[in-house]
Order: C-alpha cells, then sequence, then structure tokens
C-alpha cells in the first residue's frame, strides 16, 4: 500500500468514525450507524485490503469509543470481511459484478451480526438458555441492519462522485 493511499484510508476511518458516532442509534443489542459510508467509499477507490483495513479499523475503534468493547473483534472481522468482499468486486469493470459484490458485502455485513448477537446473547443468557432462542432473538437486529447497509450505501453514492478527484490516484 502506497504512503498517499495509506494516509487517505486513515482519514476515511478518521471521519467514519466520526461521522458513525455521531450518528448512531441504539438497538437492542447495540447500534446502527452510518459505517457502512466510508466501507463502500474505500472499497470502491481502492479495492479489498483498503476496504478491508477501513472496515476492520473503522468497526473496533467504533465500538471501542462508544462503549460497547464486546463487539470489538466481532465488528473488526464482520467490518473487515465486508470491505475486503465489497473491494473485491469494486473495481470490476463490469456493473453486474460490482452489484453482486456490494450485495454480498452487505450480506456478510448483516449475517456476521446476526451470528455475532445471537452469540453475545446466547452468552450473556446464562448455562441454561439453549442457542434456538438466542439465534431468534438475535433476529430483532437484522432489519436496522439492513437499514444501515442501504443508508450506508446511499451516502456512499452521494458522496463518491464528488470524492473521486481527490481520492482516484493521478495517472503518469
Amino acid at each position: 500500500m502506497k504512503t498517499k493511499q495509506l494516509t487517505i484510508a486513515a482519514v476515511i476511518v478518521a471521519i467514519n468514525i466520526v461521522l458513525s458516532y455521531v450518528a448512531k442509534i441504539p438497538t437492542p443489542t447495540g447500534f446502527v450507524s452510518l459505517v457502512e459510508t466510508g466501507i463502500f467509499i474505500a472499497a470502491w477507490h481502492y479495492g479489498s485490503r483498503t476496504g478491508a483495513m477501513v472496515g476492520g479499523l473503522t468497526g473496533l475503534l467504533l465500538d471501542l469509543l462508544a462503549g460497547y468493547p464486546q463487539w470489538m473483534i466481532f465488528s473488526l472481522l464482520i467490518h473487515g470481511g465486508e470491505g475486503w468482499v465489497i473491494g473485491k468486486y469494486g473495481l470490476n469493470p463490469s456493473i453486474g459484478k460490482r452489484v453482486f459484490g456490494n450485495f454480498l458485502g452487505g450480506l456478510v455485513m448483516v449475517v456476521g451480526y446476526w451470528l455475532a448477537g445471537s452469540f453475545l446473547i446466547w452468552l450473556n443468557g446464562g448455562a441454561k438458555m439453549q442457542l434456538g432462542p438466542a439465534f431468534l432473538a438475535g433476529l430483532a437486529d437484522v432489519p436496522s441492519n439492513i437499514m444501515q447497509v442501504l443508508a450506508g450505501f446511499i451516502l456512499a453514492l452521494l458522496l463518491s462522485v464528488p470524492l473521486r478527484k481527490i481520492l482516484m490516484p493521478k495517472s503518469h
């Protein structure tokens, strides 16, 4: 990763944390935010490595700062995986493959948080709680996570075009 790309990725992480921290809405097991915005932008413009880095670091640091440390490792893996998947397809010239990558990346996030949330509910439920009820209870956050992905995608689309001149590397 070149110095300029690393610097831009770090700035995206910082802006994404501030944006997500200010605009967060509580849910039964955590919160939803605009964290996807920076993940989509980084992955679309720089590919899977930068998408994974921005996603993972933003998710981890946001959970730490917002007071949800139990989610930090899950967010590192889930948002990192989301950014990697989106970036894997984001630079493809085929619009169909880019759309598929965006959908698949969003699916990684929604399913990942459903599984992680269900696991945390199960852990908090004590020794007598079975996994089935925990997975059902974890479904409570699925609609808000879908909305988070859609809102982040739409905001990233709106911001991506004006930011293109700043974000895209100049050809020599």
